[in-house]
């Protein structure tokens, strides 16, 4: 059964808040955080979709794990008119048909130079290295939103086995594409930057690249498979990607 987004009831909190002179939240936390994810992106959609004239004031739609940011000029359109557009919109919203993302496969080198954390993980998890690389590749994750950085994809589904923290101390330093877990997330570096989440695998595909025709790869709402590969096969990966061959495409949902 289709579940419509609730616009009220008793709940102590707003659906609608201020967020600046040019920006509204519309809050989910009165649902599932996995159904908030999923309102808030299907929401960003539907709107983006339509082709009201006042819409045209809408500067951005930016979804998070609970609720969306709608940026607007005010001199366009109103924080009362925005939402006088969002109400109704959100009320006919139904979970089940927001539709799923693209599917990624990405082929992963788990463990060693590429992964320096993951015998900790075994260790913390109680799990052989296997058992934590076979539990890790086995869910299709889902982009829940996009982070701090262009490229980066907080991906959500991991396997409850691998529930972690994140590291008490981050590293100064985690090279590019290196794939890391924390809490019930995965996370690829797009860039090297510090971090503070525990690093399993690495992966051979750019998710930004600045010259590419769409240089972020990854949408809120893709799906990710993760596909361990041997070092030879990664290094002949990566040797493709970096010649700027594209070595992956995403799958269409049917």
């Amino acid at each position: 059964m289709n579940k419509a987004a609730s616009t009220s009831g008793a709940h102590p909190f707003k659906r609608y808040l201020a967020a600046g002179d040019s920006g509204v939240i519309v809050n989910f936390a009165d649902h599932d955080q996995n159904e908030a994810t999923l309102l808030a992106r299907g929401l960003a959609d539907t709107m983006r979709a339509e082709d009201d004239p006042l819409l045209a004031g809408v500067r951005d739609y930016i979804p998070g794990m609970a609720n969306l940011l709608i940026q607007y000029d005010p001199l366009r359109i109103t924080a009362a008119e925005l939402i006088s557009l969002v109400a109704p919109r959100l009320s006919a919203l139904k979970i089940d048909a927001i539709p799923e993302g693209r599917l990624w496969r990405l082929p992963v080198l788990y463990g060693g130079e590429a992964g320096p954390d993951l015998n900790e993980v075994a260790a913390k998890t109680g799990l052989s290295t296997d058992e934590v690389i076979t539990r890790h590749s086995a869910n299709i994750l889902t982009v829940a939103i996009m982070g701090f950085m262009p490229g980066l994809g907080y991906m959500k589904g991991v396997d409850p086995a691998l529930y972690l923290p994140r590291r008490p101390r981050p590293r100064q330093h985690v090279p590019a594409l290196t794939v890391g877990i924390a809490m019930d997330q995965t996370v690829i570096y797009p860039l090297a930057s510090p971090g503070g989440w525990n690093l399993i695998g690495r992966v051979p595909v750019r998710l930004f690249d600045p010259v590419r025709e769409d240089p972020v790869l990854f949408r809120p709402g893709d799906r990710v498979a993760f596909e361990p590969v041997d070092e030879t096969m990664f290094r002949e990966l990566w040797q493709k990607a970096e010649a700027g061959e594209a070595i992956i495409s995403p799958e269409l949902p049917s």
